[in-house]
This record gives structure tokens, C-alpha cells and sequence, in this order.
């Protein structure tokens, strides 16, 4: 039975306001000039919301979830859920049974409003990487006569792969914390903000204003709950995105350096030491904010974690800092493994000279024992000029791969927006492994990469110093702040001609976004 949900008009607007100019095209054109404010059933604004569709039964059997559009952390569901059935403080001691400390229940009052808006009808969003429509009759729509104004709810019954009509701006976890009380009492009801037809551009600004300007989390969080702030020009204009970057890239780059599988694990200096076969934290820092965490513009290539272009338009993909972690190193482990199997003569005269060294010293450079191509001191893959030609490529190639290879679709329901502990990266890392079109992409690019001609030693390598003069020049070029883009071109003009063919169609799309070919 379909039902109907009193609203209190709240007109907002001035006349300052209509001096912005608007721009359907970045997804912000002039926006609604009021919002609705009603009380509603909880577990009817559940039923109604969108943003993920998880169900008691899906979530006991540890399935996949199917995409959430921001973190969202079950724990802290069920947290409030314990809140609301016995309030403070049996919410925070579940150690205590309710009915041995009645004297401890308490109401668990949410007075604050949650924030979602009504689409309409044919109103499109990106859901476990598909597009879907909201049906018309499936559609809330607000209503009014003489000053009363109604949310007309209509009947219909849940199906799965429909886009639902509300999407939640902010407070999902209270909505979710639901799914956690069996037959929540339809009297519980939520004071609600409705925004009506709000672009998703406009719905993270919102959550902006609300949450991050006021310094209630940081903004590397907000950019995980909230993707569209990762290419909002509003921001670019002034420190948010920035703020977000380097911070984003300061927690890659430490996870780098400490997470157990990753091929960079103590070999970032974070205290500003030099050490041949190692790079300093800025180093990696500024590699991350120029590759993987940068913004898309035309005519020129994003960064993955960053925004992404589809179809000429600004993208994002909905990868929150564990998944970026793993995928960080996932790629570097195949250019390691890539390495390892190679029999290609710049390699093994890595090895070679690297034996020649002291104990000490191999003990300093290669404390894990890696690899001496890979992380010795004669291998340009050590150097700050070679992590950033090997973060380039691979940002590049997948760039312009995402879609087809369904990055999308990697989701699981226990990524969430809680720090990326080792453990948690851990579990990222083996669901990725799963994933194997991306894998398969990442070891064929590493290995056409490493094994198709280019030569990685650095300069200074002994064989090359006592050989070939012309060679040593070459490698040569590769140092100094010129030598990061000669050694980033340099790989992909060699990739243009892999035989692998994949690899050498995007490598050719690479080069001339980068005019070198």
C-alpha cells in the first residue's frame, strides 16, 4: 500500500546566489531552491535508500557486496543499532546483558537529521559498474496543495538490481543499523532532509560542508566516503583536493614501506636518508601526487586514484586507500617477480656487480635480500627517477584499461573507510588476486616492460662504465630532474613495440597523449 509522508517546506535561497554560474557540463547546474524536512519510519527509510542494497541473509553468508558508493563500515552499524534498542552506555559494552543491568537502558534517541535525496525518474547512477535507471514506478515524488506538502511513497516490491529512489548524502550508517534489529518498530521514526533531483556533484558538496570543512574527519576519509570530491573544481581552486593528495600519498607511501609484501618495504627512506637502491619518502610522495593521485583534465592523462576521463568526461573510481594500497603492491610485486625471471643481460650484470659488494653493504641497500636487478644499487628501478617512470607507465596504461578491465568490479564488503592496516591490506591483496583480468593486465605489463629491450641499470653499473661509452651516455640522460621524463618516455616508446599486443595498442594511445610518437 503506497503511503504518504507530511513535509515541511524549507525554502533557501538569495539573491547573491544568483550571480554563480552554473555548469550542467562539471555536473553542478543551478540547483533546487528549497528542501523538505519530515519524520520518517527508520526501517521505511532503510527499504528506500540506495547507495547499497545489503540484506541480513547476504551478509551472513559473507557474499560480495554489491557496491557500495561510499566506505561503509558494518561494525559501526551494528554499533548504533545496540544504541538505539538499549542507549548509552550498553551501546559500548557488549560484555553486559541488558536484561541483568535494566538500570543501565537508556533511550537511544537519533535527533539529528539525515540528509538523502529523491531521484527521479530515469535519473541514472553507477552501481556495481553498470549504469542503472530508476523506473518510474518505483519513483517517490513530492507533492503540495495550499502549503502542505507530501512524499508519495508508492507500492512496489524490492527487487534486486534496481536502482532505489532515495540515495543518502549523509548518515548512512544509521539507515544501515537497520539490517542489526529484528522488527524494528515502524513508531521509530528519524527527522529526514529531502533534496530533490540533487546531482551527485552537488550532494558531495554538501557532504563537504557538513563534514570535512568543519574538521570533523580529514580529508583523505572524505574523499573515500565521498568520491566525487576528488575532482570537484570548487576544491581545486583552493587547498582541499591538494590537502587530500598529499595526504593520501603520505599513507600509500608509508603502507609501502611497511606492509610485508610489498617490494618497497624498507627501502623508503623516511627519514631523509641516501641510500643507493633505496628512495627518499618525498620522493615517493611526489611520484604518487604526479601519477596515480592526480586529477584529469583534457588532453591529458589522471591518476587512477585520482579522477579518470570516460567518453571525454571526468570519472572516478570508487577505490577507497586499502585497495589502492594493494594495487600499488600488487604492480610493484609483478615488476619485482618480472625481475626476477629475467635472463635479460642488463639484469644479470646488476647481479654480477652487486656480488662484489661487501656484506655491510649488501646488508644496507638489500636488507630483505631482493632481487639485486631489482633493488641493488646498479638498477635504475632503485632509483627516485625509476619509481617514478614505473608508477607513470603503469598509472597510464591502466588509465586507459580501467573500464574495459572492469576495475570496477573489484568490490568486497569488507573494505570499509577504517585504516589501512597491515591486515587489512592483507585480506585487499588476496581479493584482488581474484580479479584476474587486472593481475594478468599488471604481469604482462611488467614483464613487457622489464624484459623487451630497455636497459635498467643506472650509470654508474661497472660493466657499463668498462664497455660501451655511447651506452653509458644513454643511461646517463636518466639522471637528474631531466631524467624522469626521458626514463618515463623512454619505457614507452619501447612498449610501443612489445609483442604483446595489448600492451603495445595502449602504449601507442600513451604516446601520443604524451606527443612522443
Amino acid at each position: 500500500m503506497s503511503k504518504k509522508v507530511p513535509l515541511i517546506r524549507v525554502p533557501q535561497w538569495l539573491q547573491s546566489w544568483n550571480m554563480a554560474e552554473w555548469s550542467a557540463d562539471d555536473d553542478l547546474p543551478e540547483p533546487p531552491r528549497e528542501f523538505f524536512v519530515g519524520s520518517v519510519s527508520l526501517s521505511l527509510l532503510r527499504s528506500l535508500s540506495g547507495v547499497s542494497r545489503r540484506q541480513i541473509e547476504e551478509r551472513a553468508a559473507g557474499s560480495a557486496s554489491p557496491g557500495y558508493q561510499r566506505g561503509h563500515e558494518p561494525e559501526r552499524s551494528s554499533k548504533i543499532a545496540r544504541y538505539i534498542k538499549y542507549g548509552y552506555p550498553l551501546s559500548v559494552e557488549k560484555s553486559l546483558a541488558a536484561n541483568d543491568h535494566r538500570e543501565l537502558i537508556h533511550p537511544g534517541w537519533l535527533p539529528t537529521s539525515i540528509l538523502v535525496n529523491v531521484l527521479r525518474p530515469q535519473d541514472k547512477r553507477r552501481r556495481y559498474g553498470q549504469d542503472l535507471e530508476l523506473k518510474a514506478d518505483r519513483a517517490l515524488s513530492i507533492e503540495g496543495h495550499d502549503g502542505t506538502y507530501y512524499l508519495n511513497v508508492p507500492d512496489y516490491t524490492d527487487a534486486d538490481g534496481q536502482l532505489e529512489p532515495l540515495e543518502i548524502i549523509d548518515g548512512q550508517h544509521r539507515i544501515f543499523s537497520v539490517d542489526d534489529l529484528d522488527g524494528l518498530d515502524d513508531s521509530y521514526e528519524v527527522p529526514v532532509v529531502f533534496f530533490h533531483g540533487l546531482s551527485q556533484s552537488w550532494q558531495a558538496y554538501l557532504f563537504w560542508v557538513i563534514n570535512v570543512e568543519p574538521k570533523k574527519i580529514n580529508p583523505s576519509l572524505a574523499f573515500d566516503l565521498y568520491p566525487e570530491l576528488r575532482s570537484q573544481s570548487w576544491l581545486e581552486r583552493g587547498e582541499g583536493i591538494r590537502i587530500y593528495r598529499e595526504h593520501r600519498a603520505q599513507e600509500i607511501t608509508e603502507a609501502m614501506w611497511r606492509h610485508p609484501r610489498s617490494p618497497w618495504r624498507r627501502r623508503i627512506e623516511l627519514l631523509g636518508n641516501r641510500i643507493d637502491g633505496h628512495v627518499s619518502n618525498a620522493a615517493f610522495i611526489r611520484t604518487l601526487m604526479a601519477t596515480f593521485v592526480r586529477r584529469w583534465i583534457p588532453n591529458r592523462i589522471g591518476g587512477l586514484f585520482g579522477s579518470v576521463d570516460r567518453d571525454g568526461k571526468e570519472r572516478v573510481l570508487r577505490w577507497n586507500r586499502t585497495q589502492q594500497i594493494a594495487f600499488l603492491i600488487t604492480a610493484w610485486e609483478c615488476v619485482q617477480n618480472a625481475v626476477t625471471d629475467s635472463k635479460a643481460n642488463w639484469a644479470q650484470a646488476c647481479r654480477e656487480s652487486y656480488q662484489n659488494l661487501s656484506e655491510p653493504m649488501k646488508e644496507k641497500i638489500n636488507p630483505d635480500g631482493l632481487d639485486p636487478a631489482f633493488a641493488g644499487p646498479y638498477t635504475l628501478l632503485g632509483t627516485d627517477q625509476g619509481v617514478r617512470a614505473i608508477s607513470a607507465v603503469f598509472n597510464a596504461f591502466s588509465v586507459l584499461s580501467w573500464a574495459e578491465l572492469g576495475f570496477e568490479r573489484w568490490e568486497d564488503e569488507s573494505f570499509s573507510d577504517e585504516p589501512p592496516t597491515d591486515d587489512r591490506i592483507t585480506h585487499a591483496l588476496e581479493s584482488l588476486r581474484q580479479q584476474r583480468d587486472i593481475v594478468d593486465f599488471l604481469q604482462a605489463l611488467a614483464h613487457a616492460s622489464i624484459d623487451e629491450g630497455f636497459d635498467w641499470r643506472t650509470s654508474s653499473e661497472p660493466h657499463l662504465r668498462e664497455g660501451d661509452s655511447k651506452a653509458q651516455l644513454t643511461q646517463a640522460a636518466y639522471r637528474g630532474s631531466s631524467g624522469y621524463k626521458a626514463l618515463q618516455n623512454g619505457v614507452v616508446l619501447i612498449l610501443t613495440k612489445s609483442s604483446d599486443q595489448k600492451i603495445a595498442e595502449v602504449a601507442q594511445k600513451v604516446g601520443a597523449i604524451l606527443d612522443i610518437i
